[in-house]
């Protein structure tokens, strides 16, 4: 049986992928891994840059220094562990592999642009780290600017048109307020109602108030 205080005392593993030559996409996913970082007690902070080529120094005093740029420029409280890694090779496999090796809860990757979600994965390094990853991944971007909504509304039905159709047993269908709107002049709503099956030969006249027992209307 697992010792349940040694789990509970665990830190809380954050593995951040930051790309040095796209510090913009970058810099979204060390901002939220760090405010994410800054909520949870003792937890640690590793961020991670994947190069092409040798791993140098240098490169690690870059890293060293822009995350200090930008944990200094966060306020509150900061994680109790950062640590930088520099590595070699494919960037999508070292990320999950660095996730794996420190037992991460969290992998953090970034994007500069808010595209459609199908072409923000497919085929991209995030795609491909939530396909081998064995912990949640989460890609941090620019918020998405607002769009005027194209979402269809439906209006809730008329409690008055409806109170009509359950007095009148189906004889009038609306109320007066809605009865100009939905009568045969205004060519909105074309209807057949009939208080029984089979349907008459031929529908009965519509007024402006409603429909008789069997009747065909246009709204």
């Amino acid at each position: 049986m697992p010792n349940v205080t040694e789990q509970s005392d665990r830190p809380f593993v954050l593995v951040v992928a930051l790309d040095l030559a796209d510090t913009e996409s970058g810099g979204y996913a060390l901002d939220q891994a760090m405010r994410i970082g800054t909520r949870v007690s003792g937890s640690q902070l590793h961020v991670l840059h994947v190069s092409t080529d040798d791993v140098k120094r240098e490169t690690l005093g870059l890293l060293r220094l822009y995350v200090s740029e930008k944990a200094s420029a966060l306020s509150g409280p900061r994680a109790q562990t950062i640590a930088v890694h520099v590595k070699k090779g494919d960037p999508a496999h070292e990320i999950a592999q660095l996730a794996t090796d420190l037992s991460a809860d969290l992998i953090v990757v970034g994007t500069h642009k808010m595209p459609h979600l199908k072409n923000l994965f497919v085929g991209s390094t995030a795609e491909r780290v939530m396909a081998s990853a064995t912990c949640p991944v989460v890609v941090a971007g620019p918020r998405p600017h607002p769009h005027p909504s194209h979402a269809v509304v439906i209006e809730p039905a008329c409690p008055d048109c409806l109170k009509a159709r359950f007095e009148t047993r189906g004889a009038s269908w609306w109320c007066a307020r809605h009865s100009e709107h939905h009568s045969v002049l205004q060519h909105h709503h074309l209807y057949s109602y009939s208080s029984g099956l089979p349907f008459s030969e031929h529908d009965n006249e519509v007024s402006a108030i409603g429909v008789d027992a069997s009747a065909t209307g246009v709204d």
